[in-house]
Protein backbone atom coordinates (compact mmCIF):
# COMPACT_ATOMS: atom_id res chain seq x y z
CA UNK A 1 0.00 0.00 0.00
CA UNK A 2 2.69 2.14 0.73
CA UNK A 3 4.59 1.90 -2.44
CA UNK A 4 1.20 2.24 -4.15
CA UNK A 5 0.08 5.93 -2.35
CA UNK A 6 3.95 6.83 -3.29
CA UNK A 7 3.92 6.02 -7.04
CA UNK A 8 0.63 7.80 -7.00
CA UNK A 9 1.64 10.92 -5.15
CA UNK A 10 4.30 11.03 -7.91
CA UNK A 11 2.82 10.93 -10.54
CA UNK A 12 0.14 13.40 -9.13
CA UNK A 13 2.93 16.14 -9.04
CA UNK A 14 4.97 15.26 -12.30
CA UNK A 15 1.63 15.47 -13.94
CA UNK A 16 0.72 18.93 -12.08
CA UNK A 17 3.86 20.57 -12.84
CA UNK A 18 3.54 19.44 -16.80
CA UNK A 19 -0.38 19.93 -16.87
CA UNK A 20 -1.40 22.93 -19.29
CA UNK A 21 -5.22 22.73 -20.07
CA UNK A 22 -7.06 19.73 -19.42
CA UNK A 23 -5.76 18.15 -16.77
CA UNK A 24 -7.16 17.63 -13.15
CA UNK A 25 -6.44 16.57 -9.78
CA UNK A 26 -8.67 15.99 -6.56
CA UNK A 27 -10.16 13.55 -4.42
CA UNK A 28 -13.47 11.87 -3.00
CA UNK A 29 -14.89 10.34 0.09
CA UNK A 30 -17.25 7.81 -0.57
CA UNK A 31 -20.22 6.13 1.48
CA UNK A 32 -21.36 2.41 -0.14
CA UNK A 33 -22.76 -0.39 1.78
CA UNK A 34 -22.40 -3.75 0.09
CA UNK A 35 -23.16 -6.28 3.32
CA UNK A 36 -21.87 -3.34 5.31
CA UNK A 37 -21.05 0.30 5.48
CA UNK A 38 -17.75 1.18 3.52
CA UNK A 39 -15.46 4.86 4.01
CA UNK A 40 -13.43 5.08 0.93
CA UNK A 41 -11.02 8.02 0.47
CA UNK A 42 -9.16 8.45 -2.87
CA UNK A 43 -6.86 11.41 -4.37
CA UNK A 44 -7.93 11.05 -8.08
CA UNK A 45 -6.35 12.67 -10.96
CA UNK A 46 -7.82 12.82 -14.68
CA UNK A 47 -7.83 14.68 -18.18
CA UNK A 48 -10.74 16.26 -19.96
CA UNK A 49 -10.92 15.29 -23.87
CA UNK A 50 -13.02 18.21 -24.32
CA UNK A 51 -16.95 19.80 -23.01
CA UNK A 52 -18.56 16.81 -22.75
CA UNK A 53 -15.51 13.99 -22.02
CA UNK A 54 -13.28 12.74 -19.70
CA UNK A 55 -11.60 10.27 -18.00
CA UNK A 56 -9.51 9.52 -14.65
CA UNK A 57 -8.82 7.36 -11.95
CA UNK A 58 -8.61 7.27 -8.49
CA UNK A 59 -6.29 5.13 -5.91
CA UNK A 60 -6.71 5.24 -2.01
CA UNK A 61 -7.98 3.10 0.80
CA UNK A 62 -11.15 2.34 2.60
CA UNK A 63 -12.50 0.59 5.77
CA UNK A 64 -15.27 -1.59 6.40
CA UNK A 65 -17.51 -0.92 9.41
CA UNK A 66 -18.02 -3.87 10.95
CA UNK A 67 -16.52 -5.18 14.16
CA UNK A 68 -13.10 -6.36 12.46
CA UNK A 69 -12.68 -2.78 10.63
CA UNK A 70 -10.89 -4.02 7.52
CA UNK A 71 -8.66 -1.50 5.94
CA UNK A 72 -8.82 -2.26 2.18
CA UNK A 73 -6.59 -0.91 -0.86
CA UNK A 74 -9.12 1.19 -3.61
CA UNK A 75 -8.65 1.40 -7.14
CA UNK A 76 -11.22 2.78 -9.08
CA UNK A 77 -11.27 4.03 -12.93
CA UNK A 78 -13.55 5.62 -14.77
CA UNK A 79 -14.97 7.73 -17.75
CA UNK A 80 -17.29 10.73 -17.86
CA UNK A 81 -19.91 11.88 -20.08
CA UNK A 82 -21.45 15.26 -19.72
CA UNK A 83 -25.45 14.92 -20.91
CA UNK A 84 -26.48 18.50 -19.68
CA UNK A 85 -24.98 21.78 -18.61
CA UNK A 86 -26.05 25.37 -17.93
CA UNK A 87 -22.03 26.48 -17.33
CA UNK A 88 -22.89 26.27 -13.95
CA UNK A 89 -24.24 22.91 -13.09
CA UNK A 90 -22.82 19.79 -14.82
CA UNK A 91 -25.30 16.81 -15.07
CA UNK A 92 -22.51 13.73 -15.51
CA UNK A 93 -22.91 9.96 -16.27
CA UNK A 94 -19.75 8.04 -15.43
CA UNK A 95 -18.75 4.64 -15.86
CA UNK A 96 -16.82 3.31 -13.31
CA UNK A 97 -15.26 -0.02 -11.78
CA UNK A 98 -14.52 0.36 -8.38
CA UNK A 99 -12.01 -2.44 -7.04
CA UNK A 100 -11.25 -3.39 -2.98
CA UNK A 101 -8.10 -5.61 -2.73
CA UNK A 102 -5.99 -6.79 0.48
CA UNK A 103 -5.02 -9.71 -0.73
CA UNK A 104 -6.94 -10.58 -3.02
CA UNK A 105 -10.42 -8.79 -4.83
CA UNK A 106 -12.15 -8.41 -1.96
CA UNK A 107 -15.54 -6.11 -3.28
CA UNK A 108 -15.89 -4.89 -6.79
CA UNK A 109 -18.99 -2.30 -8.10
CA UNK A 110 -19.27 -1.81 -11.89
CA UNK A 111 -22.09 0.14 -13.64
CA UNK A 112 -23.01 3.84 -14.46
CA UNK A 113 -23.26 6.82 -11.64
CA UNK A 114 -25.81 9.70 -11.98
CA UNK A 115 -23.74 12.95 -10.95
CA UNK A 116 -24.02 16.92 -10.46
CA UNK A 117 -20.89 18.88 -10.43
CA UNK A 118 -20.86 22.41 -9.43
CA UNK A 119 -18.36 24.50 -11.09
CA UNK A 120 -17.40 27.04 -8.56
CA UNK A 121 -14.94 28.96 -10.59
CA UNK A 122 -12.46 28.71 -14.04
CA UNK A 123 -10.56 26.29 -12.06
CA UNK A 124 -12.54 24.56 -8.89
CA UNK A 125 -15.31 21.91 -9.32
CA UNK A 126 -17.05 19.85 -6.89
CA UNK A 127 -19.02 17.36 -7.21
CA UNK A 128 -21.92 14.61 -5.91
CA UNK A 129 -22.17 10.71 -7.26
CA UNK A 130 -25.80 9.09 -6.64
CA UNK A 131 -26.38 6.44 -6.83
CA UNK A 132 -25.10 2.82 -8.85
CA UNK A 133 -26.48 0.80 -12.04
CA UNK A 134 -24.63 -1.80 -12.24
CA UNK A 135 -23.58 -4.92 -10.37
CA UNK A 136 -21.34 -5.56 -7.45
CA UNK A 137 -19.24 -8.01 -6.04
CA UNK A 138 -19.00 -9.27 -2.52
CA UNK A 139 -18.37 -12.83 -0.67
CA UNK A 140 -17.65 -14.13 -4.04
CA UNK A 141 -20.87 -13.13 -5.77
CA UNK A 142 -22.38 -10.77 -7.80
CA UNK A 143 -25.73 -9.10 -7.42
CA UNK A 144 -27.55 -6.06 -9.04
CA UNK A 145 -26.64 -2.44 -7.94
CA UNK A 146 -29.90 -0.70 -9.22
CA UNK A 147 -30.82 2.48 -7.83
CA UNK A 148 -30.26 5.94 -6.93
CA UNK A 149 -29.54 5.89 -3.20
CA UNK A 150 -27.44 7.61 -0.23
CA UNK A 151 -25.58 4.29 0.22
CA UNK A 152 -23.54 5.04 -2.80
CA UNK A 153 -23.20 8.24 -2.59
CA UNK A 154 -19.37 10.04 -3.25
CA UNK A 155 -18.35 14.03 -2.93
CA UNK A 156 -15.41 14.93 -4.50
CA UNK A 157 -13.62 18.18 -5.74
CA UNK A 158 -11.09 18.80 -8.38
CA UNK A 159 -9.04 21.60 -9.25
CA UNK A 160 -8.14 21.65 -13.20
CA UNK A 161 -5.63 23.45 -14.60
Amino acid sequence: MKKITIIFTYLILSISTIAKGNFFIGGTGEISYIDNFVLTLEPQVGYEFNDRWAIGTGIGFGVVANSDAKVFSVIEPYGRFNAWNNNLVYFDIKAKAGFGLNDELIACQIGLTPSLRFRINEHWDVSADIGLFGAQYTHEKWSPAVGISGTNTGLWIAYRF
